[in-house]
């Protein structure tokens, strides 16, 4: 897979040199939840849930603010409890949650665009695996994208890079034409660690400071980057 990966890369860069068109870029790594698909309902609702548990009443406007503002762990901080055993009880609750997310509008017709032009979509993501591949398979997602990296890999979480430099390295990618898609600062954070361009999926003009190289607030724009 790897080998028919690069060779892909190679053929298309080729081509768009003989044809005079500029690509900006080769694989796309993409953050899953809030950047693929809609899944921060059942999130917060399940840290709300894992909060009561320790008698901790918030609301969800807080917890999606500090979600979307930093990540979960900011939330274990806020209240100086222990990430892990908070993290694992909001699963528990996010996993029994009746809401079911789907996908962005314009998610699969972009993941299929660069596909169509030998290119390669990844997921760099703090969800387990088997549950991102669940939803991708649940819309016919799964084939459009090369690799997941999950909690499973054991790599430092984002914004630390560890996890997109195992990307850039397992798949011998030019850094140069590989973009990281997110929806957080912490997604554009690991891109700028990890030496690679970033983009901004604003759709929801909640966070104000973010200092991607790029901005979308659709995914049909991420089309203009293929």
């Amino acid at each position: 897979m790897n080998d028919t990966f690069r060779k892909n890369h190679g053929k298309i860069i080729r081509k768009n040199k003989i044809k005079g068109v500029i690509s900006l870029f080769n694989t796309f790594i993409w953050d899953f939840d809030g950047t693929l698909f809609d899944t921060y309902p059942m999130i917060v609702q399940g840290y709300l849930q894992a909060l009561k548990e320790y008698h901790i009443d918030s609301t969800k406007e807080e917890v999606y603010q500090i979600l979307k503002e930093y990540s979960s762990a900011k939330i274990a901080e806020k209240y100086q409890l222990d990430f892990a055993e908070l993290s694992k009880k909001a699963k528990v609750y996010e996993e029994k949650s009746a809401y079911e997310p789907q996908s962005f509008t314009g998610t699969k017709d972009v993941l299929s665009f660069i596909v169509a032009r030998h290119k390669g979509n990844m997921i760099l993501s703090h969800r387990r695996q088997a549950s991102t591949q669940a939803l991708l398979k649940k819309e016919q997602l799964a084939d459009l994208v090369t690799e997941v990296v999950g909690p499973e890999n054991n790599f430092p979480r984002k914004p630390d890079p560890t996890s997109l430099n195992y990307l850039l390295k397992q798949y011998g990618l030019d850094p140069k034409k590989t973009v990281m898609i997110g929806d957080r600062a912490l997604d554009i954070d690991a891109g700028k660690n990890a030496g690679i361009a970033s983009i901004f999926f604003d759709n929801e003009h909640l966070l104000t400071d973010i200092q991607a190289d790029y901005r979308v607030t659709s995914m049909k724009e991420i089309e203009k980057f293929v």
